[in-house]
């Protein structure tokens, strides 16, 4: 476990609340109010904890259950808590076979008990938890843990869900998007170094590694990305690059519009506007290369479209 600190604030004791958090969604947010309300009244520190990878993931891994794409990544979560004031901690859980196997009896005793401190919960009405999710916010009740149930938030008659958000992504449905995040899809990372074969044919990128956490969108988009709070027009990439990579893993790069920066080792956000095609494989890199500036045009339109 590792602890982020959002700012200076500590009580003794904590309110605590517990999930995945993908996306941050209006709804993770409208339950995450209730911290504030909870904290201001009973002096308790906010807590929210969450989990790398997400259980969802780890299970895949270990499984053959669909791998779902993310909505957002650790550092998207950690910029909007902080930006909204929503929380004043959070604690991080490596999610691994040691952890998905700990009772809701160990659970409650040795981490939210005995390391949080933590004297109410805030969570959904189908909230569970421990191994095999076989906790519920009964056995919360049994420590003389206060717990607080909050009912899913509603939009034109539909549940504000991450799985909604990610089926709204596979159909590349911004609308609904945008109606349950409040704004676009981002994702931060930091920038490493590429193959550099994109330089070549003259559309130099910005690269995250990504590993095996595969994005909820996917495909070839119009993007902002935002860098030491300047933002740039973008071609954004999000897949496995089959032309040129046969490993398994999963890749955001970006090509800036008209600048050619070196911008490795800086964290950069990237903000997705625009659907452009799918990923597919090419024959050959001519094709490939071909195609990318093609997309380069599109963009351009795009944000020609804008003004």
């Amino acid at each position: 476990m590792f602890k982020i600190l959002l700012n200076n604030k500590f009580f003794e004791n904590s309110v605590v609340s517990i999930g995945n958090f993908d996306g941050l969604h209006l709804g993770h947010k409208n339950l995450l109010q209730e911290l504030t309300v909870v904290s201001k009244k009973e002096n308790l520190t906010r807590i929210l904890i969450t989990f790398e990878p997400t259980p969802q993931e780890f299970f895949h891994t270990n499984s053959n259950k669909k791998h779902l794409g993310r909505i957002s990544l650790l550092r998207d979560k950690f910029f909007i808590l902080k930006r909204e004031d929503l929380v004043d901690q959070i604690i991080v859980f490596k999610f691994n076979k040691c952890f998905s196997s700990l009772s809701p009896k160990y659970f409650i005793e040795n981490i939210l008990i005995k390391e949080l401190k933590t004297k109410h919960v805030v969570v959904g009405k189908n909230w569970r938890f421990g191994r095999n999710a076989e906790g519920t916010y009964e056995d919360l009740l049994k420590y003389n843990i206060e717990v607080s149930l909050k009912d899913k938030l509603i939009i034109d008659n539909k549940i504000v869900s991450s799985s909604n958000i990610r089926q709204a992504a596979e159909i590349n449905n911004f609308e609904i998007i945008q109606k349950y995040l409040g704004g676009n899809l981002h994702f931060t990372s930091k920038v490493v170094h590429g193959h550099k074969m994109a330089r070549k044919f003259g559309v130099p990128t910005i690269n995250f590694n990504l590993g095996k956490k595969k994005l909820a969108f996917w495909g070839i988009y119009a993007a902002y990305v935002y860098i030491e709070n300047i933002r740039y027009k973008a071609v954004a990439g999000i897949g496995k690059n089959p032309t040129t990579n046969n490993f398994e893993i999963y890749k955001l790069e970006a090509h800036l519009l008209d600048v050619d920066l070196d911008l490795y080792g800086k964290i950069a956000r990237v903000e997705i506007l625009y659907f452009i095609r799918e990923e597919k494989k090419f024959d050959s890199l001519d094709e490939l290369f071909k195609t990318i500036h093609k997309d380069i045009e599109c963009a351009r339109e795009y944000f020609r479209s804008l003004n």
